[in-house]
């Protein structure tokens, strides 16, 4: 039976409502870090944005195909998922509008003109995932289609995220492409002045320098210790939402830092944060990546999404259906007022064929860290980075 690769694109952000899929969207963060761990480059990724488009797809899976994305995305799918993954959508937009800040999400449903797909599906995505149906002709004119799904991701994305499916990824075979994107723009509750950023030294990981612009101040933050690293927790103003920075103690401990990081760990360090007077070092940034994450979600645990055995029969009957290729992008900029970031997923398929004075806490990041924005709220993290030159 000839079967179909469809191309589902993707990019979002959530707000956590639902207990049962907050633990499984930072397991799915954490682990999905740690397939890129052991370079020596700037990084950023959304794994939550990555779930979200996966979690489109699920709704179409069957069988063992389903079964492999549900252990990936380590969660249990059942009749309510959806529902609950679409509130926590809406419950984190409302919750990070406000005070000047920013936070947006969109998803879209491109299907081939006159490829029939079923009707619960269809509905799915437009009640839970806001998801409109868009027909195109990939047969026609997949670079048209191709454009038009591009300029809609730079739409959602303040321009951000440009180019997310790459010339020839959409061909004559494409029958589907779902899109998610999600943009956050939150102001700091304690900006940094700008006459206060001063040139200064980064240690790099090969224990060489550069120059970066240091952002100084020293106000109230949350903070902590672990045996090997310190951590400092900045609010963006009217929101729950919150920029940690996790600093190994000695410029070359962020290997070993990324090897402790596991979602146990990290509830519990950033639970145990308290209010300290903080003098804050930390330079401005701007870091892009972009990764092609196929043979990544196949080590993972989910190849048969990828092969002639891929079952998404929730989506066509006919089981003509399987991903050809995820790709992500995001983007974060971070500065004296505050912080920039985007994020976008795609999945193609094609046809087979107040407090008392204090001595403030020395918080210098002058060498490579880890950081998150997270809703404090719920606990989801949206963007998951490392800084190894600021350059």
């Amino acid at each position: 039976m000839k079967r179909l690769l469809l191309p589902i694109l993707v990019a979002a952000a959530l707000p956590a409502a639902d207990s049962h899929i907050m633990p499984s969207m930072n397991a799915f963060t954490i682990a999905c870090y740690k397939q890129f761990t052991g370079g020596d480059g700037n990084l950023i990724l959304s794994p939550f944005n990555i779930a979200t488009a996966l979690s489109m797809a699920l709704g179409g899976a069957r069988g063992r195909t389903a079964e492999e994305i549900q252990s990936v995305l380590e969660l249990h799918y059942d009749s309510t998922y959806d529902a609950a993954l679409g509130a926590l959508l809406d419950g984190l937009a409302k919750a990070g509008n406000g005070g000047g800040n920013e936070l947006h999400t969109a998803n879209g449903l491109w299907v081939q003109k006159g490829f029939a797909i079923q009707p619960a599906f269809e509905s799915t995505l437009a009640n839970d995932y806001h998801a409109p149906f868009n027909p195109l002709d990939f047969i026609a004119n997949p670079e048209a289609a191709r454009s038009r799904i591009n300029r809609w991701t730079e739409e959602q994305t303040k321009e951000k995220i440009k180019d997310l499916l790459p010339a020839g990824s959409l061909n004559a075979q494409t029958r589907l492409v779902l899109t998610s994107a999600i943009y956050f723009y939150g102001q700091w509750q304690d900006p940094f002045s700008t006459s206060r950023t001063q040139p200064a030294p980064f240690t790099l990981p090969d224990g060489g320098t550069t120059e970066a612009n240091f952002m100084n101040q020293t106000a109230h933050f949350g903070y902590g210790e672990t045996p090997s690293a310190q951590i400092l927790e900045m609010r963006y103003a009217g929101t729950g939402i919150a920029f940690d920075v996790l600093l190994p103690k000695t410029p070359a401990g962020l290997p070993s830092l990324e090897k402790s990081l596991t979602s146990e760990n990290l509830k519990g360090w950033l639970g145990s944060l308290t209010v300290r007077n903080v003098e804050v070092s930390l330079p401005k940034f701007r870091a892009e990546s972009g990764f092609s994450l196929r043979q990544t979600l196949s080590t993972m645990g989910m190849p048969a999404a990828f092969s002639d055995r891929a079952d998404f029969s929730g989506i066509d009957p006919q089981r003509r259906l399987a991903i050809s290729a995820v790709v992500h992008k995001a983007f974060v900029d971070v500065a004296e007022r505050g912080t920039e970031a985007a994020a976008a997923t795609g999945v193609t398929m094609h046809s087979l064929a107040m407090r008392m004075p204090e001595q403030p806490v020395v918080f210098r990041a002058d060498h490579p860290f880890l950081f998150l924005i997270r809703d404090t709220g719920t606990g989801v993290a949206f963007f998951i980075g490392r800084l190894t030159n600021p350059r």
